[in-house]
């Protein structure tokens, strides 16, 4: 069995686009299966890293994981149906949060364990709520 996974174009999004720190808010995502065959059941896997040095900051600088789909959600939210080829995926939108102010690295990481991983980012700032 061969397959490819890719991220829709719109990549790996916050549902909200001003996040306060007194709120959560949904990651959003979809899978593309880009054949030849097509996938078995997947899981997912989202990662919040805090950053310091905020999202322009350098590559290196140390990051703080603050959610980790692995241990802190729902295993629910990140399973994803079989997809034939060229058949795209539901919209994945687990919810994560409230975070403190700062900036965060929102990382996907489609068929987590599986033949073919691929991963996507997103960074995003959280701003004090008003």
């Amino acid at each position: 069995m061969a397959y490819t996974l890719q991220f829709e174009p719109a990549g790996v999004n916050p549902d909200l686009s001003i996040i306060h720190d007194d709120e959560s808010f949904h990651v959003q995502w979809n899978a593309v299966n880009l054949g030849p065959d097509a996938t078995p059941e997947f899981v997912d896997r989202l990662v919040v890293r805090h950053r310091p040095e905020g999202c322009a900051g350098p590559e290196e600088q140390e990051e703080t994981v603050v959610y980790d789909s692995d241990v802190d959600g729902d295993p629910a939210d990140f399973a994803e149906p079989a997809l034939l080829a060229g058949e795209t995926g539901p919209v994945m939108a687990p919810q994560v949060g409230p975070f403190a102010v700062g900036s965060y690295r929102l990382t996907v990481t489609l068929d987590e364990g599986g033949p073919n991983p691929v991963t996507s980012f997103n960074c995003v700032d959280i701003v004090r709520a008003v």
